[in-house]
This record gives C-alpha cells, structure tokens and sequence, in this order.
C-alpha cells in the first residue's frame, strides 16, 4: 500500500517538484545530457535505516544520478559534537538533523534552502506555527528572509495518568484536569503516603526534582512559557527572565519565572499539601527514571513525548518478564498539558511545549541544492503520512493534524500542536545544568526569586555579546 502511495508521490514530485501546497518551487529546471553524479550523506537521530530508506530508495528512482547514504546514532550529545566538530573542519553530512532550538544559535554552520525551492510564506501556510518561528530567520548573507529547516514531525509534552487510579479516587471526572491549581488538588487526593523507605504508596505526579526525572527541564520551560515569560531581551544578548512585573490577580511584584520554579518544586517540599515526589521513589541512576516508578503503578502522573508511549509499552513487558507487578498499558491515558488558566473560560491562549528534530542542510556541503530538494520530497503530505504511520511521530503539517487529532493514543499530541511554542536556547545542555541547580537550591531552601536571578546570572555568562540572532519574523 505505501510503495504504491509513494510511487505516485515520486511521480508527482518529478512532474510537479513540490506542487502539492504551493510550498516550494513549481518548475524543475530541464537536464541534457549526462547529470554529474551527485553524493549525500544523511545523518539521522534515533530512526531506523528501514523507516527512511525506502523514501531514499523512491527519491533515487526518479533521480538516478543522485545516490544517499543514511546513518543512524541514538547519543544526541556525542551526535551533536560529531557534526559540530566535522563542520568546523569543512566535512561533515550533507543533510542532518537537528533539535529544533539548535538551529537558531548555529544558523550560521547551515545553508539555508534557496528562496524559489522553500518560500518562506508558504512554509507558514504549510507547517505549524511553532515551526515558522523555529526555522524562519533573515540570512546573515543577504538580509533576505529563508527557511533554514524543514521538521518531518512535531513533538509537544502531554501528561500520561494511570485511569485506575483516577477512576479509584476521583471518579467525577476519571482523567486530570484543565488546570495546574486543580492538579495540584488532585495530587493531594491521589497521593498515599506510607512508611515505607521511599515514604509513598502512590506518588500523584512525577514533578518537583532534577535529579530523577527524565524531563525535568523541559516542564519547567513549559511552565515559563505558560507563565508569560520575557527569557530574552530583542536581540537575544542579554537574559532577562528575572524581572518581576505586579501580578493581575494580587497586586504584588513577582517574577514570572519564580511563579513557574515555585509551581515546579512544590510538589517536592514535604511542607507543602500537594508534596508528591521525593529522591527515593526514582532512582537517580536508572536510565528509565520516572517510567518504571509510572509502570509499576507507584505514581499517577507523568510529563512525556509521543515517543513514551512505545517505551512504556517495553517497560511494562520488561518489568512483567521479571516478575514484578505493573499497571495495565490500558490503564495509561494521556490528555493535554494542564494550563495556569482555565480554557473554558480564559481568553488566554494555551500553551504547550514543542521539542523536536528538523531536516536542515550544512554550509559545508557541496550540493546543498539537490540536498534541500531532497528535503521537499520527504516533507511532502504523503511521505509524512507514511512516517507517521511508522513512528506514530506527530504531523508538521497542518493539512494533516484533523485526521491525527482522531488517533485514541496519539490525538492529544496533534491536538497540542496549533498552540504550541518552543524556547530559544543556545546551549541545551548547560541551561540543564543551570536550571536543575535552581531547582535544586529552592528545595534546600533557598528562595526561588534567587534561584532565579543566579540561574538567571549564569546564563547571561553563557550568552554571545552580539545575541543569538533575533528571528527575521515571530508569529503570534
């Protein structure tokens, strides 16, 4: 069924180059003669050779001269050195993926895509809008405005809930709430707390640490974007997400960014009603963290990506294997990410987390035009509908997410996209570091306004003096 479906994609992208929205460029210019052998190299997170082959495979047949050779990794730090490395010394792959913040602070080591193959414009009418905001920015070359990546997918953090436990203790509504102040009521009835070494029976939520919870940053960065925070000045050279501003509802001066880092770690301070989470309850060392505490029935909530659905189901069948006693992968239900306020009656816009991976191509490489024209091929509607179908990755593309919102498991995923935003970061790795510290400095008491203003102090350490390059155009 799909070699059929993608046969007459390749015919239609031979025919058309691109047509089916508008998007890219309606005329192939004509060949005579013999085409010059054209080589690229692909590197690839985390998916198997024989999902993306047979669309390398389909693109070769209609381009004979062009021949791709794909490589897999699965460590995205030693992954991001290798290419960082091979592009400073003018090698590295022709086409590569890249975590959708990396882009920005390396646009620079990328050749963006020629404006007649990707217009800029109808990328937003194509994509979703936190993926325009992610990948359109002006050219340091030419001032012109350009796409610099193209995403095959869109990942936002959802909330994974064991239903027993809902239907056990709060069967009025049988799934979590809408909002962050009515969860942190249902972790108070949710949480049973015993004598045992890690103090809980059944923890409410999996939320409040650094050290043994898989996705700790980027709920906190969920939380800061919910809370409306300002991160950076305009040109992105300065932080400034400490500044307080007087709060709507009191009067009193808070900092935004204290409010989400207060929200974070109260569910980790055992003064606190809504105290869930403690150092014991998830071993720190355990590459699985939070998910087998989840699987083993031990917490009723946790924060994940599409992809946590599939190694669940794993950890469940591991842990059933050896012997020990786990939820049922019916009982897990997944809803969207709670939000500060209520949808129902706010006129706010929601807030979802988007951490994901684009296609985009090296300035290092000597083809970078039959690369980008590979990429249109890949993000054509029928080829994405394939990949989804492979990975149950949510859609990029807008015309797909109404059929995806209907899927029983992954519809909240689609669902969360149209609302989605993402955070500008110039290192991962180190603002983990930063953040995990001031998560961990409030829960040995210090205030959260001065975790915030030291985290906030560090990062301007880690800041370029020029900024990170404001993007060419921000949609709201």
């Amino acid at each position: 069924m799909f070699k059929k479906r993608i046969f007459a994609a390749g015919l239609l992208i031979a025919l058309l180059a691109g047509s089916m929205t508008g998007c890219f460029r309606k005329d192939e210019p004509q060949q005579t003669g013999k085409l010059e052998p054209v080589r690229l190299v692909y590197y690839r997170m985390f998916d198997d050779e024989d999902v993306i082959r047979p669309l390398i495979q389909q693109y070769q047949s209609t381009h004979s001269n062009v021949q791709i050779t794909y490589r897999k990794f699965t460590n995205l730090e030693e992954y991001q050195n290798l290419i960082v490395n091979e592009l400073a010394e003018g090698e590295g792959p022709d086409i590569f993926s890249a975590p959708n913040y990396w882009i920005l602070p390396n646009k620079k080591k990328l050749a963006p895509a020629p404006v007649d193959f990707v217009s800029p414009q109808v990328f937003r009418d194509t994509f979703v809008n936190v993926a325009a905001n992610d990948m359109i920015f002006s050219d340091p070359a030419d001032g012109v405005e350009k796409v610099y990546g193209i995403p095959m997918m869109v990942d936002t953090l959802a909330l994974y809930y064991n239903k027993s436990a809902y239907e056990d203790k709060i069967p009025a509504r049988g799934k979590p709430p809408v909002t962050w102040a009515e969860l942190q009521e249902d972790v108070f009835l949710l949480t049973k707390k015993d004598q045992s070494f890690e103090r809980f029976e059944q923890a409410g939520i999996a939320m409040g640490r650094s050290d043994n919870i898989a996705r700790s940053t980027d709920i906190l960065f969920l939380l800061m974007i919910q809370h409306g925070i300002d991160f950076y000045n305009d040109n992105m050279s300065k932080a400034e997400f400490s500044r307080q501003r007087t709060g709507t509802a009191t009067g009193v001066s808070v900092s935004p960014a204290a409010e989400a880092l207060g929200l974070y770690t109260g569910f980790a301070l055992p003064a606190n009603k809504n105290y869930s989470w403690n150092q014991y309850i998830s071993d720190v060392n355990s590459s699985t963290k939070e998910l087998e505490t989840f699987a083993r029935g031990k917490v009723v909530m946790i924060f994940g990506y599409s992809y946590l659905y599939d190694q669940l189901a794993a950890q469940i069948k591991d842990l059933e294997g050896k012997g020990v006693k786990t939820i049922s992968l019916n009982n897990v239900g997944i809803v969207p990410v709670p939000q500060v306020n209520d949808p129902a009656t706010s006129t706010e816009k929601r807030d979802a987390y988007a951490n994901y991976f684009v296609e985009t191509v090296s300035r290092t490489s000597d083809h970078p035009q039959e690369a980008w024209d590979f990429l249109v091929f890949m993000s054509n509607k029928e080829n994405l509908q394939y990949y989804n179908e492979k990975t149950h990755r949510p859609t990029s593309r807008r015309d797909m997410i109404e059929d995806q919102m209907k899927d029983p498991i992954y519809g909240v995923f689609a669902e969360q996209i149209g609302y989605a935003e993402s955070m500008p970061i110039y290192d991962y790795a180190k603002y983990s570091e930063i953040f995990s510290k001031a998560v961990d400095s409030v829960l040995a008491t210090v205030s959260v306004t001065d975790a915030v203003r030291i985290a906030e102090e560090e990062i301007n350490a880690l800041l370029p003096p020029e900024g990170m390059s404001t993007p060419a155009a921000v949609i709201n």
